[in-house]
C-alpha cells in the first residue's frame, strides 16, 4: 500500500471515529439516520446502529461487505457508479431494493454524497431511507384505481344507453308542448350532469388516447385563464398572475392540459364563496416549469388532504370525486407531478413539468 492511499484509508477511518463522538452540529443524526460509509472498493467501512437495525444484520456482519452483498444484482448493475464514480462530486438520490436473505426484500431511498480528500473523491456516505410501506401504499392506491376504472367503465356502459334514449325523448317531448318548460329544464339539466359524469368514468376507464404537440405553457394557461374570466368574475374573485421566464415550450396534448388546469381553478373558485384573490404564478427552471394556483380559502384539514385523489371521494354536495383522479392521471401520463399543501389560509396546488429544453 503506497502513501497515497495509505492517507485517504487514515483519513476514512477518522471519519469512523468522528461519527461516534457527539458533536455541536452535524449532517447526519447517528441515532436518526441509518447510514453506511463506502469506500472506493465498494467496501462498507463503518455502518451506524440505526442503520443495522433498518437492516436488521449485525454492524459486524455488515462491515467489509461489498455492495454486492446488500443490493439485489439487478439494481446494483444500475447504480454502482452512483456510489464509487470518482468524477462525481455532487449529491445523488434514488429508490432501490436491498435484500440480505432470501424473502426479505426492504425498499429504501438512498442518498449519496461523496467523501473528498485533497479535491479526491476517496469513498461515500450512504444514507437510506425505509420505503416499504410507502411503496405498499402506493401498490394499494394503484390496484384502488384500476378497481375503479373497471366499476366506472361497467357503470358508464350501463348508465349511457338508457341516458340516450331518455334525453332523445324528453327533447321531443319539449318540442311537442307549448306550455310552461320549467321543469323540463331542470331534467334536461340533471341528464347533463349524467352525461358529464359519465364522461368523466370513461376518461378513468380508457383514458383517451394523448394528441402529443409542442405547446406554448403561457399561451395554453392564458386561454385557459380566459375561458375561465366568467366564473372569476361572478364570484368576485381577482386573479393575479405572476409569470416568471416562463418563455417556455411543453409537450403535451392541449385540451387534457386545459381541462387538468380548469379543474384546479375551479376548485380554486369554489374555495372562495364570499371572493378573494387567485394567484396563478409560473416559473420557467433548467428543465422544468412550475405552475402553482394559490387560492385564499379556508384550506382543508389533514385527513382530508391525504384523500383528496382517492377515487369517488368527494367534499362537496354535487361531486363526482373523479375531477382530481383524472387530473393526477393526466398530469403522470404528461411525465409530471403535483404537490397539494393546505393550511387555514388557503391552498396550492403545484403542478410541475418537464419542457422541451
Amino acid at each position: 500500500m503506497d502513501n497515497d492511499e495509505m492517507k485517504r484509508l487514515n483519513f476514512l477511518l477518522e471519519i469512523y471515529v468522528d461519527v461516534n463522538v457527539d458533536k455541536d452540529f452535524s449532517v447526519l443524526s447517528k441515532n436518526i439516520d441509518p447510514f453506511f460509509i463506502l469506500n472506493m472498493s465498494g467496501q462498507l467501512i463503518y455502518v451506524n446502529e440505526v442503520c443495522e437495525e433498518l437492516l436488521q444484520c449485525s454492524r459486524d456482519d455488515l462491515v467489509n461487505m461489498k455492495l454486492g452483498n446488500l443490493f439485489i444484482s439487478s439494481v446494483l448493475s444500475d447504480t454502482q457508479t452512483f456510489f464509487i464514480d470518482k468524477n462525481r462530486e455532487q449529491l445523488l438520490n434514488f429508490d432501490s431494493k436491498i435484500s440480505l436473505r432470501p424473502g426479505n426484500m426492504i425498499d429504501v431511498n438512498v442518498t449519496t454524497f461523496p467523501i473528498l480528500f485533497n479535491d479526491e473523491v476517496v469513498g461515500s456516505y450512504v444514507v437510506l431511507k425505509d420505503i416499504t410501506l410507502i411503496k405498499r401504499e402506493r401498490q394499494l392506491l394503484s390496484e384502488k384505481q384500476a378497481a375503479a376504472g373497471q366499476l366506472a367503465a361497467g357503470i358508464a356502459h350501463e348508465i349511457r344507453n338508457p341516458i340516450t334514449a331518455i334525453k332523445g325523448f324528453l327533447q321531443l317531448m319539449m318540442g311537442e308542448h307549448k306550455g310552461e318548460t320549467t321543469y323540463f329544464k331542470i331534467v334536461e339539466s340533471e341528464i347533463d350532469r349524467v352525461e358529464m359524469i359519465l364522461k368523466e368514468l370513461m376518461v378513468l376507464a380508457k383514458p383517451t388516447k394523448i394528441n402529443y404537440q409542442e405547446l406554448d405553457l403561457r399561451l395554453l394557461l392564458d386561454k385557459v385563464l380566459t375561458l375561465m374570466e366568467s366564473q372569476t368574475l361572478l364570484n368576485n374573485i381577482e386573479v393575479i398572475k405572476k409569470f416568471h421566464a416562463l418563455e417556455v415550450r411543453i409537450v403535451g396534448d392541449e385540451n387534457q392540459l386545459k381541462q387538468v388546469f380548469i379543474n384546479y381553478i375551479k376548485n380554486a373558485i369554489e374555495a372562495m364563496p364570499n371572493g378573494g384573490k387567485l394567484i396563478i404564478e409560473g416559473i420557467g427552471l433548467n428543465e422544468s416549469a412550475h405552475i402553482r394556483i394559490i387560492d385564499q380559502g379556508s384550506g382543508m384539514p389533514p385527513d382530508i388532504l391525504k384523500r383528496i385523489s382517492e377515487p369517488f371521494f368527494t367534499t362537496k354536495e354535487h361531486g363526482t370525486g373523479l375531477g382530481m383522479l383524472v387530473s393526477n392521471e393526466i398530469i403522470e401520463e404528461h411525465r409530471g407531478k403535483i404537490n397539494i399543501t393546505s393550511n387555514t389560509e388557503g391552498t396550492c396546488i403545484e403542478v410541475i413539468v418537464p419542457t422541451t429544453g
